[in-house]
């Protein structure tokens, strides 16, 4: 199985050569949770090139929050001596993170050889401060670091000529989506794709705000078992879905990610307990409303806080306490919060296991419209149970 680490080591052609495919863009999106400290000159527009990135010092302080620490080491090595990527430049840096205002926020530019420019946008690292800002993606106003991420495009666009893309992994994907949508006409114009990696897409009313644009190419790249980036997504016809040797959540790492040749090895859909598991998860999401969100994202936070932890996987590893910790935290909120809250998970878990309010037909009116969306639904459900049989098929027949 071949990975984008092996894509690095294998890629001779130049960015002028040949143009950025979705694997270089995922290269690129996921160099931007490396740290970049103010040892290297990456704020500039100057920047440092990539293979200046593989020293051991150097390549160990980039990796050090990254969740994976290892295979994130082994491609900076691979992209330092690559002569595709070793004459990239990281330029235009910019890391701004707040915990009173809950805002985590780290981008980094990416000037290619051939011309143009890669925006990239850091996704969620190892600190519970990115993961609390994970929360609040279910919300329906833009959160801070969204708004840093429009902003962070227009001062790149003022500096740079020529084409540019955008993309991110993760939070970061999703972040990329709302800067393209929300650029000026100019700056679209110069967009020729952004990428989201297994990106949480948008709450349904930030795609019906002030300023908000869809025509931007967009490529959206999930695993077969996706979780995150099929949040507030509906179908999967817009959503191209790649093959990974992991299982369940562990596939939100690309590292899992398959590459056959210069591209990722596609499947026909997502499986069909992922494609279950996220339509009822958006369901729930839609039947709380905005409000209801907002409230639980709030809530989630402040328990997370109650540990003390500063990092995710310390808060994985203590679990038993910071669990204990969590309940006292709750136990002493205000009883109409905690019985929100509560009642909140209660129908999560009722959702996830039984199926939503709108699957079953609970609630719902009998209008004509009611009747279209619920053949529609049956539709979808059909269609993923198909597409699923078929990439069992395809994984058996090693194609």
């Amino acid at each position: 199985m071949a990975t984008m680490v092996d894509y690095v080591l294998s890629a001779r052609d130049g960015f002028d050569v040949r143009q950025l495919t979705r694997v270089d863009a995922l290269v690129l999106s996921w160099l931007a949770y490396c740290r970049f400290s103010d040892e290297l000159d990456t704020a500039s527009l100057a920047g440092v090139r990539v293979g200046e990135l593989g020293e051991g010092t150097i390549r160990s302080k980039l990796v050090a929050n990254v969740h994976d620490v290892s295979d994130s080491s082994l491609l900076l090595q691979a992209l330092a001596v690559s002569p595709r990527f070793a004459d990239v430049r990281v330029c235009l840096h910019l890391s701004d993170s707040d915990a009173d205002e809950g805002r985590q926020f780290s981008a980094t530019s990416f000037a290619l050889p051939g011309g143009g420019t890669f925006v990239a946008f850091m996704g969620t690292d190892n600190t519970t401060l990115g993961w609390k800002e994970n929360f609040r993606f279910i919300c329906a106003a833009a959160i801070p670091a969204q708004r840093m991420a429009a902003a962070y495009l227009w001062q790149v666009a003022e500096q740079v000529e020529g084409p540019l893309w955008v993309g991110g992994h993760s939070k970061g994907g999703g972040l990329a989506v709302y800067a393209a949508g929300m650029a000026d006409d100019d700056i679209r114009a110069r967009i020729v794709t952004c990428f989201s990696f297994d990106g949480p897409g948008l709450h349904p009313a930030l795609r019906e705000a002030s300023g908000w644009h869809g025509d931007v190419p967009t490529v959206k790249v999930v695993p077969r078992e996706s979780t995150v980036g099929m949040l507030f997504e509906r179908s999967q016809e817009q959503v191209t879905v790649v093959r990974s040797s992991a299982e369940g959540f562990m596939q939100h790492s690309p590292f899992s990610w398959e590459v056959r040749g210069n591209d990722f090895v596609v499947e026909q859909g997502l499986s069909y307990d992922s494609w279950r598991l996220t339509r009822r998860l958006n369901d729930w999401l839609s039947e709380l409303g905005p409000e209801g969100c907002s409230s639980v994202a709030e809530q989630l936070g402040w328990l997370v806080d109650a540990t003390g932890e500063m990092t995710f996987s310390g808060l994985i590893r203590r679990w038993s306490s910071n669990r204990q910790a969590m309940q006292a935290a709750l136990a002493a909120a205000p009883e109409a919060e905690r019985r929100s809250f509560e009642q909140a998970m209660d129908e999560l878990v009722a959702t996830l296991l039984l199926g939503s309010r709108t699957e079953l037909g609970i609630g719902v009116a009998d209008t004509p419209q009611a009747g279209s969306d619920a053949a529609a639904r049956k539709m979808d459900d059909l269609s993923a149970h198909v597409n699923d049989r078929l990439s069992r098929i395809d994984e058996l027949l090693g194609l």
